[in-house]
């Protein structure tokens, strides 16, 4: 702990420098320690859920169909589809996607930001038909043009707080169980890769390289799946009594 210490004579004579009796000690290390611990001491975001059933997934593709959100709508198909962070989404342009103005490419393939690594995933069909509703609801697109473009200057790209109100908005317009961040998208890939694959044996192992995990472990958690297995013990022990 840490010491101050000071006498009534030093606030009588400030510029004597002589020691004096009367001293008054009193700790601040504590203050210091309490000012830190308050101004460190924030919750932490609530963690996103995966979307864990067909029939919420087709009612969030249809919500922004309603609407006719259709750059949303695109970003939530290969948000799902793909697997890549928020970050790396916002920054596709459609040149990663098309050979040119005429041909698709087979597949995606960008440097993540956050690993540095390369990793391409094949552009299935149901991206395509999103990304074609989509240019046929803008009338048109430019190579260099980010796909999911804001609406502030000329060519940049949504920003992930712009994102993250668009899915909240959603999640909170459908009642969704679920804390729906833009996290949600790759976490719901994650979720369905593996209900796809379950008699695969190498299926976790696979994710598990896909999402860059350090255990098969870290990748049921964040699927969702380590803790419906631990629901589903427990309410089968609780139906024995």
């Amino acid at each position: 702990m840490v010491e101050a210490q000071i006498s009534f004579y030093d606030l009588e004579h400030p510029s004597d420098k002589k020691s004096h009796n009367n001293i008054i000690m009193f700790p601040v290390g504590n203050i210091f320690t309490n000012l830190k611990s308050k101004s460190s001491d924030k919750p932490k975001p609530k963690p996103a859920d995966s979307v864990k059933t067909l029939e919420e997934i087709e009612r969030i593709k249809n919500y922004f169909l309603d609407r006719k959100e259709y750059r949303n709508y695109c970003l939530f198909i290969i948000g799902i589809t793909t697997g890549y962070r928020i970050g790396d989404l916002l920054n596709l342009k459609f040149s990663d996607l098309f050979e040119n103005y005429y041909y698709y490419k087979r597949e995606i393939d960008i440097t993540e930001q956050k690993t540095k690594k390369r990793r391409s995933i094949p552009i299935s069909e149901n991206i395509k038909i999103a990304v074609n509703l989509y240019i046929k609801s803008k009338g048109g697109f430019l190579l260099n043009e980010y796909i999911f473009k804001s609406q502030k200057g000329r060519n940049r790209p949504l920003d992930k707080s712009s994102a993250r109100k668009i899915f909240n908005n959603m999640a909170k317009e459908l009642n969704l169980p679920y804390h729906c961040s833009t996290h949600f998208l790759r976490k719901t890939f994650a979720y369905w890769f593996l209900q796809i694959h379950k008699s695969d044996m190498s299926a976790l192992a696979t994710l598990q390289e896909i999402l860059n995990h350090s255990s098969e472990k870290m990748t049921l958690k964040y699927c969702g799946i380590e803790k419906e297995r631990k629901e589903a013990m427990l309410k089968s022990l609780a139906e024995l009594w």
